[in-house]
């Protein structure tokens, strides 16, 4: 069951756009708690509570709201939830509120919230006064966003996003990899989900897709988030350690005062780099760089990249920021897009099922965004990935590439990260990898910590 879980949490998450979807990859999660969660904080507000069946109308007052439309001269509240292809105004005015009505509240509410972001599921709450105008709406996205406006003497609209207590509580989870780092997860009673989060620490430095062998050990520091002790969703990854073959890869969150926060070794080095590791979330690699016998052609042939075997449609992340040079059919390779990059590096992305509309010639991209999907098309045998290299115009391994890293931490900055956040959070990471079997070893600061077998 938990298996089957996770691939689906794999699908829906190897399927976001990094960029305006960020509510809908929490979706999945937000799912389980919506409907217990969402009641608790909906019952603590007298408007919504809901009450018992009335036993001469057999119903109850939330099935009477459900079902409510207006009628002139009369109060009446009403509620519901977006179905695929819903607005918010349409769903009211099938409930006769009139269009102006609808306008004034809509707009003003619009001011806090963009309705262009509104999906299937979304909650909503109106009451309805005897003129017809709409005295209240309450609008719910998510069990931690709500928008409420109400209407005011003046027939005025004000809206605020409610406040709504969560509580955030950190968490700590070691293990070994025997098929799979998400499988590894997993068998720790989390939601394989969380294994993305914890994968971004390093994802200019190690490629899952290639890297990850049966016997690695992991451990993570992490939040997860509650309202009223129900479970909503995964925070932020704290630190995080990974050892493979005798290397230990370590990543700590650091939040300076002027930036949003990233990741730093335990050194105070930061871990972006120019590069991705790999152009997608978690697959396997099929075929890697180097002479081959070429499976079509029936003779040795050098591969110049790294072929991903993944299903038809899995999305295709830009490994770094850059510009388009291609983007269309191209002989042998089928749905084709090359981008240029900083110092003289080319990627390209072949066989592709689709090229995302906004991915032109001359138009820019960015590190993460999806640029298209896999496919079988050109001279291909199944359905693959072909990720090429690069580097002033001669093709390199990508899998060898180590571009510049960010800019690192220096100073007081960097003493305060090593002593507040490496030090505690070592001895956290290092008590759970303890319970694997293996011991993260201090070491002085400018060497590689070490693993041993205990």
């Amino acid at each position: 069951m938990m298996l089957a879980i996770g691939a689906g949490l794999w699908w829906w998450f190897a399927e976001r756009d990094p960029e305006g979807d960020k509510r809908l990859e929490q979706e999945v999660l937000l799912a389980r708690a919506s409907a217990v969660v969402g009641e608790s904080v909906l019952a603590a507000r007298a408007p919504l509570e809901v009450e018992e069946a009335d036993p001469e109308l057999g119903t109850s007052k939330r099935e009477e709201q459900l079902n409510a439309v207006w009628v002139e001269g009369e109060e009446v509240e009403m509620r519901g939830v977006l179905k695929s292809g819903e607005s918010i105004s349409g769903v009211l005015n099938a409930r006769n509120i009139s269009t102006q009505s609808i306008h004034s509240v809509v707009s003003a509410t619009a001011k806090e919230f963009n309705f262009r972001r509104s999906r299937p599921g979304d909650e909503w709450f109106v009451r309805v006064g005897a003129d017809g105008k709409i005295n209240l709406l309450r609008y719910q996205s998510s069990p931690e966003d709500i928008w409420e406006t109400t209407r005011s003497g003046d027939d005025t609209y004000q809206c605020v996003k409610l406040e709504v207590a969560v509580q955030v509580r950190e968490e700590v989870i070691g293990g070994v990899v025997k098929s799979s780092l998400w499988q590894a997860v997993a068998d720790q009673g989390e939601d394989g989900s969380l294994i993305y989060n914890f994968a971004d620490i390093f994802a200019y430095t190690i490629d899952f897709n290639a890297n990850t062998q049966p016997g690695d050990r992991f451990a993570l520091v992490f939040e997860k988030v509650y309202i009223e002790d129900q479970f909503l969703r995964y925070g932020r990854v704290l630190a995080g350690a990974y050892t493979s073959e005798g290397r230990v890869y370590q990543g700590f969150y650091h939040q300076g005062a002027e930036d949003e926060g990233d990741y730093y070794d335990e050194k105070g080095e930061n871990m972006k780099r120019q590069f991705l590791k790999s152009p997608l979330a978690s697959v396997r690699v099929t075929s890697s760089y180097g002479r081959r016998f070429h499976p079509v052609l029936k003779k040795g042939k050098m591969h110049n990249g790294v072929d991903y075997g993944a299903p038809i449609g899995t999305k295709i992340r830009a490994v770094a920021d850059g510009k388009v040079v291609y983007a269309g059919y191209k002989g042998a390779n089928g749905n084709l897009i090359v981008l240029s990059h900083a110092n003289g590096y080319r990627t390209i992305y072949a066989h592709l099922s689709k090229i995302n509309k906004q991915v032109r010639p001359g138009k820019r991209v960015s590190k993460k965004q999806i640029i298209g999907r896999v496919g079988n098309t050109g001279r291909s045998t199944g359905p693959h990935l072909h990720f090429g290299m690069k580097h002033n115009g001669r093709y390199i391994d990508p899998s060898k590439v180590d571009a510049e890293r960010g800019e690192p931490l220096k100073g007081s900055e960097r003493a305060r990260f090593l002593d507040d956040i490496v030090e505690p959070l070592s001895k956290r990471l290092n008590k759970a990898l303890e319970k694997t079997g293996y011991k993260l070893e201090a070491a002085p600061i400018n060497d590689q910590p070490s693993i041993s077998a205990r």
